[in-house]
């Protein structure tokens, strides 16, 4: 990390104005160093280098000379989606921080006991993922992309819930030696097949309906005034095996700590409704929770997530509501899933 950390601070303390300032910034800079020589790898002490990292991120003219482009892509999203200008600074600054400890966090996680990263995650909605572990009925969670999203499982492994990450993207499959379409649609369906067996036996399932691969089976949604097609592999294998399913945030603060979200488990609708229906509502749900992380934390989203955002057209209000696809296959495809969330 300090291949990364030193040149950003020697910039910073270019463009400090006063003899003051420069005095003031090096104390600051001691004391970092102190604790991480003292304590590092101790909650304090990375609570200290992220408070760090988001004041050196801050800095406007640091930003534009050592992330021009990342900074070019946060501001055209910003417009794009319309965050307010008051906002913006503060969304440009939380969203190169985050990209930072990322990298950081990435580097050094092998090195950090799984009790430090839990001692470093706040929790909301646990009672929703405990009332869904009561009746031995199989679960479902639904993570949204995010930049810590691949923390999910660990946390969960380390307060004793295993689970199993299902659907793969195309570049996934292929870094695992599945080139041909017939081998990749073998090993879709694999994995299926396996996820329906876990889940008759009561197990945990991950899932990101998020995926902007493998949407074969899936169902477009307005998404801030654009389409967007949301993987559907879930609401199938929901209405197939009568899991639970909840969806799940995994983000960072900026004052040194990690929050994961559970939200409330989705309302299945009855058999009286078409199959259609039932889908769609599941769908629509993820949607609602999905909306609400990008409303509320736009700067934890990754970067090519939002420059994504940016190209698709925008929605048609007028038209009736599509569906991405219409194909009704025997094994519906499931959204795709990082290769790094997996692990």
């Amino acid at each position: 990390m300090y291949y990364l950390l030193r040149p950003l601070e020697r910039r910073v303390r270019r463009h400090l104005t006063s003899e003051i300032n420069r005095q003031r910034f090096d104390r600051a800079k001691r004391f970092v160093d102190e604790a991480q020589k003292r304590d590092a790898g101790n909650e304090t002490a990375l609570r200290v280098r992220a408070r760090w990292l988001k004041f050196l991120c801050s800095r406007p003219s640091v930003q534009e000379e050592m992330w021009p482009k990342d900074v070019d892509i946060l501001r055209q999203f910003a417009t794009a989606f319309g965050v307010p200008s008051a906002e913006r600074r503060k969304f440009v600054g939380l969203s190169l921080l985050g990209r930072l400890w990322r990298i950081w966090f990435l580097e050094d996680l092998s090195q950090w006991p799984r009790e430090l990263v839990a001692r470093l995650t706040r929790v909301t909605g646990w009672e929703y993922f405990e009332r869904c572990r009561q009746d031995g009925t199989g679960l479902i969670l639904l993570p949204v992309h995010s930049k810590f999203s691949y923390l999910i499982a660990p946390y969960l492994r380390h307060r004793g819930h295993a689970g199993v990450a299902v659907g793969s993207t195309n570049d996934g499959l292929e870094g695992r030696g599945f080139r041909t379409p017939a081998a990749k649609r073998f090993e879709l369906a694999r994995q299926m097949h396996a996820a329906k067996q876990l889940l008759a036996r009561g197990g945990l399932v991950y899932n990101l309906p998020d995926s902007r691969q493998n949407l074969d089976n899936s169902r477009t949604v307005e998404f801030f005034g654009q389409k967007r097609a949301l993987a559907a592999g879930f609401a199938e294998l929901v209405l197939k095996t009568g899991a639970h399913v909840v969806p799940i945030a995994y983000r960072f603060s900026a004052r040194g700590f990690f929050v994961v979200e559970f939200g409330a488990p989705f309302h299945v609708l009855g058999e009286e409704s078409t199959h259609d229906e039932r889908v769609d509502s599941l769908v629509a749900q993820y949607a609602n929770f999905l909306r609400d992380e990008w409303r509320r934390y736009p700067w934890n989203i990754p970067l090519d997530e939002l420059q994504h955002y940016c190209r698709p057209p925008e929605i048609d209000r007028d038209a009736p509501n599509e569906r991405a696809s219409a194909l009704r296959p025997s094994e519906a495809r499931l959204g795709g899933v990082d290769e790094e969330f997996a692990r």
